[in-house]
């Protein structure tokens, strides 16, 4: 399979990348097989992801997830990311061979701690 239109584009020209002052949250996770981390800096403001930054090491299906969910949870309540799954990002990316499913995943599961935080936190 070859990459998307849409993969490439976000991997050539990420959006939101970058560290945030401040942030209300962060979360981060890392894929143990190939080393490939992701960290979401978030800025919440009436329950809803108002900004979102992204920091990334690894493949480029990793920064793609990355730039992508950046983009698709902005403006969502933080609530719909503590459910977020990693075949959104994946759909969005119009899909991802079989051995960088992970960059996904990855992405999911980092934007899915820093909303959960930001919840422990609330309460």
């Amino acid at each position: 399979m070859r990459y998307s239109p849409t993969l490439v584009d976000h991997f050539l020209n990420p959006r939101n990348a970058g560290m945030m002052r401040e942030p209300d949250s962060v979360g981060e996770d890392a894929d143990d097989r190939c080393g490939d981390l992701a960290r979401f800096f978030l800025r919440v403001r009436d329950g809803r992801v108002a900004e979102i930054r992204f920091q990334t090491y690894g493949c480029g299906p990793t920064i793609a997830a990355a730039s992508i969910a950046s983009e698709l949870y902005r403006g969502r309540l933080v609530g719909d990311l503590c459910r977020l799954e990693a075949g959104e990002i994946e759909q969005a990316l119009h899909g991802l061979p079989d051995d960088r499913k992970h960059a996904a995943a990855v992405a999911a599961s980092a934007l899915r701690a820093a909303a959960v935080r930001y919840q422990e936190r609330q309460s």
